[in-house]
């Protein structure tokens, strides 16, 4: 995906957003798959943009153990603002799932009145906004998943939620290996394998590779 098109220069034309690119000194990386794109650490004032690949929002807490706070596909968007929290107990990574093109830009560089109070800079900043309320939903449905109380109440949740956001016409798909999965919800991943079995048996989960529908009518 070529850096102009991403959803933060929406409604931008390619010229103005290629002039943008350079005012704003946005910075394009390559990393491999695997490897660590940016942590709590280091992480200063830069957004980061998925142009090409994926990745996952990583916390390792005190003792080490492993939670996949969110996946990032193509415009995903990490940073400060979007990813780190305040807090010191653990840490927080951006780890690379694939090999990953990644455009990063200091947040004050966007923010930075522009010379001439162009239009073109107004929309990114409106289209930042937009993507900090869209993270905000997205958390508020983090939040909706892990207070389930129960395993299965956490999985089906969460299956709604892929569900209700994926287009029409598609099917509906599990972004996650189980051992992910259960890094995502927080819970043990054997006993994830055996609440997805339960519910295949049952007839309330059909799941086939990483496409899945669920059945919720057959629990009566």
């Amino acid at each position: 995906m070529l850096a102009e098109n991403n959803i933060l220069f929406r409604g931008v034309d390619p010229e103005n957003c290629r002039r943008m690119i350079s005012c704003f000194n946005a910075e394009i990386k390559k990393f491999r798959e695997g490897s660590c794109i940016l942590d709590n650490s280091h992480h200063g004032e830069k957004i980061g943009i998925i142009l090409d690949g994926c990745a996952s929002i990583v916390r390792f807490d005190i003792n080490g153990v492993r939670t996949i706070i969110e996946k990032l596909g193509e415009q995903g968007i990490f940073g400060e603002y979007f990813t780190f929290s305040a807090s010191c107990r653990g840490s927080v990574v951006i780890e690379a799932e694939t090999d990953c093109d990644v455009m990063f830009i200091r947040r004050s560089d966007i923010l930075k009145r522009c010379e001439n109070a162009c239009q073109c800079h107004s929309a990114v900043v409106e289209n930042l906004l937009e993507l900090m309320t869209e993270k905000s939903r997205t958390l508020n449905e983090r939040i909706e998943v892990l207070s389930q109380r129960s395993i299965e109440d956490k999985l089906i949740t969460y299956l709604q939620i892929v569900e209700d956001n994926t287009s029409e016409g598609e099917e509906p798909q599990i972004p996650f290996s189980t051992t992910a999965l259960s890094d995502y919800l927080c819970v043990n991943r054997s006993a994830l394998q055996r609440e997805i079995s339960r519910l295949k048996k049952n007839g309330i989960l059909t799941v086939s590779k990483r496409n899945f529908r669920l059945n919720l009518k057959s629990e009566s």
